[in-house]
């Protein structure tokens, strides 16, 4: 039991709370469990009018009668009614004891229930002049059951009125399902969609399906399920009939293992290749619950013969051998009882029937070797399960392979189960490996058309997620390719493993509660803390771990560690605790981790983000914070600027959204933390995370100008940063922001990023030189603040400006030198800095160096796995190849470089690249295919970036001269020597000039070129630019005689 005011479990005999003092009424002394229960919603159609026409005592004769009829079915399939409701009938399955198939019982129930009114119907027509009609719902889902005292028990829950609503929505005689039943009985009876459906009090149409055919259906894995690994097993099967036959004996063979993990796909296998007509396979499966059940697999097996029980019957009375004539006849007679209808014994008594069989098989011995499969025998009756054991023991000189499958749990109905027989062997399946489960996965998804070869990453994940468990990767494989959006537990996984969880004791089941809220992995420390803390008695913890283990729940790690032995199952043990319970043990467990192993900041932060889940789930208007969520929020918060700084963007997104939501109101934070989730988001070209965590932090600092200042800038650098808005609407904005800001100078975060946001709109106009001015503004804020994010962050963006400003090529070395060393433990940091310095040192003339420079900017970006960061350093080796006027390799590696880009969900502009390769074109003599490149570049869309367009028209006239157009040449190279006027990169003018000079040779315009070239070798030489410089002033010395520019 638990206490209602603070969850603690007590005592039965306790009258007071060992942990809150409060009284353990009756009332209070309830027991609450969630669990996963199929709801069934009974009415009778025109109750109104039935009541009307009928007098009272006659009303109350007939429904009793139907309460009767429909109660009894509930019963049978072992459910309970909760209530009537007036004429109508609230049956629970799951609710008191769970079973794996309670939506199966439940849909059944359902239509055993509406058969047996029609029958009671045709009564009462008879008796009373009405003819009743009923439509039914199931509703499967979670739920509260409140246990009472006694066998009373309320179930609360969404599910309720959900199999409520569907009922109203039937037809007379009709059976409506939600969609978790129906993806629970899909396959053992048969179902129809139908329109989703508008019920009353729901948001949106409900998904349902309509009961067809509530005859049962075989469940077990069909021979298109691949069979993977178990080789070893085979094998085994396979020398159990070698033993068996060669012997003359009988061999029993016991495979067990938990539910799915392949036993009947392992035993089909073994049947498919058996030679045909060399062995007489008989086979039957034992049943949960039912009529009948006792010898349901004797009957099953008789009727498995070849030909049915009546060739069967035909073979043996009509045996050759007089003197087996009578014992014939009699085995039969005896058989033939279990044949009726309800599968009972009949006339025959139990030590007849066992006799038969034994007869039996000693016939069918004599012609071949017989298996008999015994499906599902921890279902067993105690009755079948002895006459299993007496055919192993007694039966001789006769070669019969008893096949047993059974999940672990017979050995608790049998502990001796194959004991003490020379010729028994028990085979365990264990799951299988991880290599194992993707092979079957991915055999999985190629069987179906629906699964394209981008889902592999979820392939992987299922492999994991299955610990080795076919039907578990089965099931959620098809959980994926229903919804395609993410991944999680099916409801059929969690019936099942529902149902084993509650067959456990109650001290068992609650030490398992407890574990689960730990996680996969706990200490027996931690485990003893918390049972102390709940008062689980009983046992000791060693004791119970010990049962827990043997029980194949829990395996032991190392040094006191245990882990359950299937991450499902801990899923479903958490997921079946009452939330008020795991809100309480989470912040336990944060406060003893806090207090004990305060090295496990990560594992405080997690906890205490599960408490606080959880109150908001349990208490939506409680906006108070958990203990410890500072420490947790610094922690989360600490680990996620690490992730960012490494460039873990998707992890450093999450952390950091995880750090604010356990921030109070009104923290300062909330503007860094806000700024912070907007740089990944830029990264990860994700919109609508950045405007997200923005709004975040307007909601928790709504008076605070400084953070609206901050929010608003950076507003303005997503929006040019993602192509949102043009960039004048961003300048204008950015003034009107900046007009304000003079009125509070000392606000160093918001200057910073506006200084940031300067840059950009300075850089979209090639003015490097007042972009590197504002950025070394924002360096001096950051700093102010002693910032090191901020001043990292503008450091690497002063350095990469390097390679476009004027800075003098040996300037910018040095300062790539000074900042590796800074950053030289930090390499996404190194890679941008590296790039620079490659390209840098192709100016400076030494390709070699910058080569090796850009290996370990590739080696480094990789990795990291830094996909835009290996797009920037091909662009760079193609930048250094051209120099070195490898024009093929520099190709290469150009459309390397585009190739990353355009596979990239968020790969910025792409157009300057293309013109770099347009370019090489040209430099190889392929003049057509060039042009054509930037033909292909501008049907695309007009080109938005103005170094790209100084590049276009530069080869354009380069191209138009090659093709003897020189005045369209000399147009378009003005054009390009204009556009490049206002801007500040010496190289891209000096190339532009240069460009202008060749194009004005070849037209007989010497003394222009000659000035042209004299100026672009200026502009090469204010750069330190050697390597291009020593090349235009060859050229100015030869007069360019070649015109090609190389």
């Amino acid at each position: 039991m638990s206490c209602t005011a603070c969850g603690r479990h007590t005592g039965e005999s306790d009258r007071f709370c060992a942990g809150c003092g409060a009284p353990l009424t009756a009332a209070a002394a309830r027991q609450e469990t969630r669990k996963k229960v199929s709801m069934l919603f009974l009415d009778i159609v025109g109750s109104t009018a039935l009541a009307e026409r009928l007098d009272p005592e006659p009303l109350r004769q007939v429904m009793d009668r139907y309460f009767a009829a429909c109660g009894a079915c509930v019963a049978e399939h072992g459910g309970a009614v909760e209530k009537f409701v007036g004429d109508a009938i609230l049956a629970a399955f799951g609710a008191t004891v769970a079973h794996e198939d309670d939506a199966v019982r439940a849909v059944r129930a359902a239509a055993e229930a509406l058969a047996a009114l029609e029958g009671l119907s045709a009564e009462l027509t008879a008796q009373y002049q009405v003819k009743l009609e009923a439509r039914a719902g199931v509703c499967t889902g979670d739920v509260v059951v409140i246990t009472m005292p006694g066998d009373d028990f309320r179930v609360v829950g969404d599910s309720v009125n959900t199999a409520s609503r569907l009922q109203t929505a039937a037809a007379p005689g009709e059976i409506l399902l939600c969609a978790d039943t129906a993806a629970m009985v899909r396959g053992r009876v048969g179902i129809e969609s139908v329109p989703p459906l508008r019920l009353k009090g729901k948001a949106h149409p409900v998904p349902a399906w309509r009961l067809t055919d509530a005859a049962l259906r075989d469940e077990r894995p069909g021979p298109a399920t691949p069979f993977i690994g178990r080789s070893d097993e085979l094998e085994e099967l396979r020398h159990g009939l070698r033993r068996a036959r060669s012997r003359r004996q009988v061999c029993l063979v016991t495979v067990l293992g938990m539910p799915g993990i392949g036993k009947s796909r392992l035993v089909q296998e073994f049947l498919a290749t058996l030679p045909d007509g060399e062995v007489t396979v008989l086979s039957g499966g034992c049943s949960a619950y039912g009529r009948g059940i006792t010898y349901k697999p004797l009957t099953e097996m008789l009727g498995s013969f070849p030909g049915g029980w009546a060739e069967l019957t035909r073979r043996l009375v009509e045996e050759p051998d007089p003197a087996d004539m009578a014992a014939n006849r009699l085995a039969v007679r005896s058989l033939a009882t279990l044949m009726d209808d309800d599968g009972t014994a009949g006339g025959a008594g139990v030590e007849d029937i066992a006799w038969a069989m034994r007869h039996l098989l000693g016939v069918l011995g004599r012609a071949r070797p017989v298996v008999m499969v015994w499906e599902d025998l921890h279902w067993a009756e105690q009755t079948l399960l002895d006459l299993v054991d007496e055919i192993a023991t007694w039966l001789d000189d006769v070669p019969v392979l008893l096949l047993c499958v059974a999940r672990t749990e017979l050995l608790d109905a049998r502990p001796a189960w194959g004991g003490g027989k020379p010729s028994a062997m028990t085979l365990e399946l264990g799951e299988m490996t991880r290599e194992q489960s993707a092979e079957l996965v991915s055999a999985l998804a190629l069987r179906n058309d629906v699964y394209p070869q981008e889902y592999q990453d979820v392939y992987r994940r299922i492999a994991v997620q299955c610990d080795g468990n076919p039907l578990f990767a089965e099931l959620l494989l098809d959980v994926f390719t229903e919804t395609a959006a993410g991944i999680h537990t099916p409801p059929t996984i969690q019936a099942m493993l529902g149902a084993r969880l509650d067959r456990l004791p109650g001290t068992e089941r609650s030490l398992l509660e407890i574990a689960a809220v730990i996680g996969r992995e706990f200490t027996r420390d931690l485990l003893q803390a918390m049972a102390d803390a709940d008062g689980i008695g009983g046992a000791t913890i060693d004791e119970l771990l010990a049962r827990l283990v043997r029980r194949r729940v829990f395996q032991r790690g190392p040094a006191g560690t245990f882990r359950f032995a299937q991450s499902l199952l801990r899923d479903t043990a958490y997921e079946f605790t009452p939330k008020t319970r795991r809100e309480h043990w989470h912040e336990f467990v944060a406060e003893w981790f806090s207090r004990e192993r305060p090295q496990d900041a990560m594992a405080v932060a997690y906890h205490v983000e599960a408490a606080r889940r959880l109150r908001r789930e349990l208490r939506p208007g409680d906006r108070s914070l958990p203990r410890l969520a500072e420490s947790a929020a610094n922690a989360l918060i600490a680990e996620g600027t690490n992730a960012l700084d490494r460039k873990d963007l998707p992890a450093a997104v999450q952390l950091l959204e995880r750090g604010r939501e356990l921030l109070p109101a009104g923290d300062t934070r909330h503007t860094a933390l806000a700024l912070h989730i907007c740089d990944a988001g830029l990264w990860l070209w994700d919109e609508e995370r950045c405007l997200t965590a923005l709004a975040a932090a307007e909601a928790a600092l709504p008076d605070d100008p400084r953070n609206t200042a901050t929010c608003a800038i950076q507003r303005g650098i997503v929006a040019l940063r993602l192509g949102r808005a043009p960039s004048a609407t961003v300048a204008a904005d950015a003034a009107l922001i900046e007009a304000d800001l003079l009125g509070d100078p000392e606000d160093d975060l918001s200057w910073c990023r506006l200084q940031q946001l300067l840059a950009y709109l300075r850089l979209v106009d090639e003015r490097a030189t007042s972009a590197e001015t504002s950025l070394r503004l924002g360096l001096a804020r950051a700093r102010a603040m002693n910032d090191r994010y901020e001043e990292d962050r503008l450091l690497c963006a002063i350095c990469e400006l390097a390679q476009w400003a004027p800075t003098p090529v040996i300037r910018g070395l040095d300062l790539c030198v000074m900042l590796a060393m800074r950053f030289a433990a930090n390499r996404a940091l190194l890679v941008p800095v590296l790039v620079t310095r490659a390209r840098l040192e192709a100016l400076d003339g030494d390709l070699d160096g910058a080569r090796r420079t850009l290996a370990d900017a590739l080696s480094y970006s990789r990795d990291l796995h830094l996909d835009l960061a290996d797009a920037a350093v091909m662009d760079a080796a193609g930048h250094v190849e051209s120099l070195a006027g490898a024009h093929e390799t520099a190709e290469a590696r150009y459309r390397r470089s585009l190739g990353m880009l355009r596979v990239s969900p968020h790969a910025p502009d792409t157009q300057n690249t293309e013109v770099a390769i347009a370019r090489e074109l040209f430099y190889q003599g392929r003049t057509a295919a060039a042009a054509s490149a930037l033909d292909g570049v501008e049907r695309e869309g007009a080109l938005t970036s103005l170094r790209a367009r100084i590049g276009s028209a530069a080869l354009r006239g380069r191209i138009a001269s090659a093709r003897g157009r020189h005045d369209e040449a000399v147009a378009a190279t003005e054009a390009a020597r204009a556009l490049s006027a206002d801007a500040d990169d010496l190289c891209l003018a000096g190339e532009t000039l240069f460009d202008r000079a060749i194009v004005l040779r070849a037209a007989g315009m010497a003394e222009q070129a000659m000035a042209e070239g004299t100026e672009a070798l200026r502009r090469f030489q204010a750069k330190g630019a050697t390597l291009p410089a020593a090349r235009v002033r060859e050229w100015l010395r030869d007069r360019g005689p070649d015109g090609n520019g190389d």
